[in-house]
Formats: C-alpha cells, structure tokens, sequence
C-alpha cells in the first residue's frame, strides 16, 4: 500500500471468558495469526482481554488487587505478540491500577514490543480515577480517537475529535446497552467527525454462564452501518481505513492552547500535563 494512503484494520469481536486472561489471549494469538496472513496492520481488541471485570461485574471483588499496572503481566505479553506478529494493536479497557487509584484503560502495543499509548476513562465513576489524557493517538499515519463506555456521550470531546482530526472513533460501549442505541450513537458521533465510528463489542462468560453482551458495530462517515454483529462467536472484520490527510495535532501552539483552556471550562482534564 502507497506511503500515507490508509492502513488495513481488523476488529475482533470476541468472547470473554473471566477469570481465565491465559484463555482469553491464547484465542487472541489465533487471531493475530490469521491476521498477520490477511495482511492486517492494526488489530482492535475487546475489553477486559484479562479476565478481569471493569464494569458493574467488578463488585465483591478486591479491585486493587486483580488491577493491573500498565505496563504490567498482560500489556507486555501483548506486546510480545505485537512483535511476533508484526501488528499494531489497540486493546479494550482494562482494570488499571496507578498508585492508589484505578483506572478503566484501553491502551495501543506496537511491533517494536513498546506501549505508545494509554487512554482512561475521562467521566469516571465513583472509586476509579479520571482521566489525565487525551484520547487520541496517531496510528501509523492514521489518528484514532477512543471513546470508553460513558465518554461517547460527551460533545466536548467529540469536539476536540473533529477539530484535530480523526479518521476513525473506536467506541467500547457500556454493556448490556441496546444494539440500537448503541447504532443511534455511533451514526451521531460518525456524523459529527466525518469519520468511522467502529464500536468494539464481546461476549462476557463466567462459568458457560453469558453476564453480558456488547454488539459491535461499524459505521461510515456518513452514517450508514458497514457491518453489526450481534451473535455470540467470535469474528473478525477486516477493512482499509484511508488517511484522509486531516491536520496533525499542535498541541504547544498558542491557537490550540486557547481552544484547550475553552474546553477546559467543562472537561477540567483538557490542561493538565501541558
């Protein structure tokens, strides 16, 4: 493929089985396998890869405990596949620990075995921490934004999405929430950024028993729905995502700096660590 035309992604629709991260990753290498054949360069994994719960499934639970530090035991064996199978990777939130706080974080493992990139959630939930970053990172030479359960919500952020420049939104949706509400809000947001929403679903298992279902979904920029998967199997959906060639990131400009501190007045994360 010519410099700067777009990179081939593929989207894993998996199956989760808690408690057993072992499992979970062995199933992954299969389809990092299959992937690096097909010629993917960037693979989206599902949330809770690890076994270990973040959502409302986490209670009773010794949080700090089953978090993990990233880097830590499953980002860097996941980087070690990265490498392995010379694909770039976004996984899906995981239960983080940073110092004495925890985090819902998904995070980006390139093939030089390296963690480039880690995105919490922004509005985080009582006894989990808020995010200090923006949720945007330049793959190769596409940018991709990351929105995590409720943050789809949020129009500060997806204006801070359409202003930089995105050429695809990755959403990880808030589980149990409907297939149809879950399409109604990714041909919003697809709208709204000219770009492809592509929500990242799984099935969540304990013990052969289903505890919860998040449908994925991809929609194009002008908001017609490309594939939905809403059965129980694991898949992966293979497709070329073009740069568009949209504007870098500024971020020490004085023109960014301004619009950063406007948005601040909302989303107070916007300025930290500038």
């Amino acid at each position: 493929m010519p410099k700067n035309s777009g990179i081939t992604l593929a989207v894993v629709h998996g199956v989760i089985e808690l408690g057993k991260p072992e499992h979970n990753i062995g199933k992954i290498e299969e389809v990092l396998e299959r992937a690096r054949s097909e010629g993917v360069e960037l693979l989206l994994l599902p949330s809770m890869i690890n076994g270990t719960p973040i959502f409302e499934l986490w209670q009773g639970i010794r949080v700090k405990r089953v978090a993990e530090t990233i880097p830590g035991k499953t980002s860097d064996y996941l980087a070690g596949l990265a490498n392995k199978f010379g694909v770039h990777i976004l996984v899906g939130p995981i239960l983080e620990r940073r110092g004495s706080k925890i985090y819902r974080s998904a995070f980006v493992v390139e093939p030089s075995m390296n963690i480039k990139f880690v995105a919490s959630q922004i509005v985080a939930p009582a006894g989990f921490g808020q995010s200090s970053a923006i949720p945007i990172h330049k793959i190769m030479d596409v940018n991709v934004g990351i929105f995590i359960a409720e943050d789809v919500h949020l129009p500060e952020l997806s204006l801070l999405m359409k202003i930089v420049g995105v050429d695809i939104a990755v959403f990880y949706p808030y589980p149990n929430t409907s297939p149809d509400r879950i399409l109604s809000t990714l041909k919003v947001r697809a709208l709204e950024l000219k770009a492809m929403v592509i929500s990242v679903g799984c099935t969540v298992m304990r013990k052969s028993e289903e505890l919860m279902f998040m449908p994925t979904a991809i929609v194009d920029e002008n908001g017609s729905v490309l594939h939905e998967v809403l059965d129980r199997n694991t898949k992966m959906i293979k497709m070329v995502i073009p740069c568009n060639q949209r504007r870098e990131m500024y971020v020490s400009s004085t023109a960014y700096k301004k619009l950063l501190k406007t948005l601040n007045k909302t989303l107070s994360y916007y300025l930290r660590d500038l």
